[in-house]
C-alpha cells in the first residue's frame, strides 16, 4: 500500500497538538501568491479567529475568500507571513493532529460511485447508526428513506444501474453529512450550498449553526442573510480585509 502524500512540512518531530480541542488561530500579516502568478491573492492579513467563534467571509468572486480557508486548512503554504495555532506555525505542528481537527466542505467536492455508506464514512470504521444521524442531520433523511438498499445503495449509476441519482442539492447535503460525521473542531462551509436556492441555503446553515455551537465555525458565502448568526462577518475584497 502507497502512502498518503503529505507535504513537505509534515515531516518527524513536529509538535503535537489535541485536535479534540478547540484553539486560538492567527493569520500574521499573511501574503499569498498562486505559482505563475503576478498578483496576490491575499495581501497583508491580519485577523485573529478566537476559540469557538463564529466567522462570516463574505466578498465577490476573487475577493481571496477560498483562499484564505486553503490556507487555513494547509492546502497552501503563505508567500510570506505566518498562520499561528496559539502561538505556534502551523507548520511545525503535526500535519496529522492538526487536519485532524478541520471538517470542511468546499465549492469543488468529490462523491465516489460507492455506496452511500462510503461517501460518508469514507471507510474509516463508522457504524450505520454514526452514518444515519449524519445523514438525518444533513436533512436528507427522506431521501435515505426512498432508496430500497439504505446505505448499500450506490451513489450514481455509473457501475451500478440500481444505484441512486442526487441533485445538486442532495450532492452538497451528502457531503454535508461527510463533514457532520468527521466531527472537527474547526469546521469550514466554503459556500457549499450553490445548488440551492436562497430560503433553503439559509435553513442550511442555520441548521449547521444549531451543529457547531462548541467548535469554531467559518462560513463563505454570497448572501449576508444566510450568515447574520455568525459572531463577525468579515467582508474581503481585492485580498484584504476591508471590513
Amino acid at each position: 500500500i502507497q502512502p498518503l502524500a503529505v507535504p513537505f512540512y509534515a515531516g518527524k518531530n513536529k509538535r503535537a497538538i489535541d485536535s479534540a480541542t478547540m484553539h486560538e488561530i492567527v493569520f500574521d500579516h499573511v501574503w499569498f501568491k498562486y505559482r505563475g502568478s503576478d498578483s496576490y491573492a491575499l495581501e497583508d492579513v491580519c485577523l485573529t479567529i478566537h476559540k469557538g467563534e463564529r466567522l462570516s467571509i463574505v466578498g465577490y468572486n476573487g475577493a481571496g475568500k477560498s483562499t484564505l480557508i486553503k490556507l487555513l486548512c494547509k492546502l497552501y503554504c503563505p508567500t510570506s507571513g505566518k498562520i499561528l495555532i496559539d502561538g505556534t506555525d502551523i507548520n511545525e505542528v503535526d500535519h496529522d493532529r492538526y487536519t485532524d481537527m478541520i471538517s470542511a466542505v468546499f465549492q469543488d467536492f468529490a462523491l465516489l460511485p460507492l455506496s452511500i455508506r462510503d461517501n460518508v464514512g469514507m471507510n474509516f470504521g463508522a457504524t450505520d447508526e454514526q452514518i444515519t444521524d449524519a445523514i438525518r442531520k444533513s436533512q436528507l433523511s427522506k431521501k435515505l428513506a426512498s432508496l430500497k438498499r439504505g446505505l448499500d445503495t450506490e451513489y450514481s449509476r455509473e457501475y451500478d444501474e440500481d444505484g441512486a441519482e442526487f441533485s445538486g442539492g442532495e450532492k452538497q447535503k451528502l457531503m454535508i453529512a461527510r463533514s457532520i460525521y468527521k466531527g472537527g473542531v474547526t469546521v469550514v462551509l466554503d459556500e457549499p450550498t450553490a445548488a440551492l436556492d436562497p430560503i433553503a441555503e439559509s435553513e442550511l446553515y442555520h441548521r449547521y449553526a444549531e451543529l457547531t455551537t462548541d467548535k469554531t465555525s467559518f462560513f463563505i458565502s454570497h448572501r449576508f442573510a444566510s450568515t447574520r448568526f455568525c459572531d463577525r462577518i468579515l467582508l474581503l475584497a481585492g485580498g484584504r480585509i476591508t471590513e
